[in-house]
């Protein structure tokens, strides 16, 4: 859990008095597979977040697609979803994320919903034509890593790249959400201006001055 587990409580006492106005998405631990532990990671982050129902539940930093079909994982999947605790399952990966999204675009019984992939300017066309692939298949994709690691750089001056980086990611309408870092409120503003902005030329010229001096 990130935070030490705290980000959890953090967000649960954010949604207070909301919570039926937000998706809300987070993620079993990256070693469950087997019922006891997906049933525990649920109930852990309910309490946590102070909510009764997960929107998304996500099986965490997937390196290869055997834990996507494993029949117990999927099993107590479909258990809670009876339950009434979550509503929709996704995937998170870092690793073999080309061969895990086609592998689930690919998925006869199309079991998940939504796939977080880490993608921006500088990812290579593998993942580029696997989003296309699983966002045709009816899974929402959803960007992160968005600002290749925002860097510092003296490189560019005055200018800073981020806006550039996300509206990148966004003028793919293969992805459906995206969720760059943000620390404080200079970076939120920063990214939320994005919002309807267009990619341009001067925006193409600086990613590829961010992307040479990084």
């Amino acid at each position: 859990r990130y935070m030490g587990g705290r980000n959890e409580e953090i967000v649960g006492r954010a949604l207070k008095g909301r919570r039926n106005k937000v998706y809300l998405a987070t993620k079993t631990v990256s070693s469950s597979s087997s019922k006891k532990d997906m049933f525990s990671d649920v109930e852990t982050s309910l309490s946590k977040l102070k909510t009764d129902y997960i929107d998304v539940i996500q099986l965490h930093s997937l390196s290869s697609k055997d834990r996507a079909f494993n029949p117990e994982t999927r099993e107590a999947l479909l258990d809670l979803r009876k339950q009434g605790k979550v509503r929709f399952f996704g995937i998170t990966t870092h690793t073999n994320q080309a061969e895990i999204l086609n592998a689930l675009a690919d998925d006869p019984t199309k079991f998940f919903d939504v796939a977080l992939v880490g993608y921006n300017f500088k990812s290579g066309p593998d993942i580029k034509q696997a989003i296309a692939r699983a966002a045709k298949s009816g899974i929402g994709i959803v960007a992160m890593k968005t600002q290749a690691g925002g860097y510092k750089t003296d490189a560019l001056g005055p200018i800073s790249p981020h806006q550039a980086a996300l509206k990148w990611v966004l003028q793919d309408t293969n992805v459906a959400c995206a969720i760059p870092g943000m620390q404080n409120m200079g970076m939120f503003q920063e990214d939320i201006a994005v919002m309807g902005m267009k990619m341009s030329l001067a925006d193409t010229r600086i990613l590829k001055r961010y992307s040479e001096a990084i």
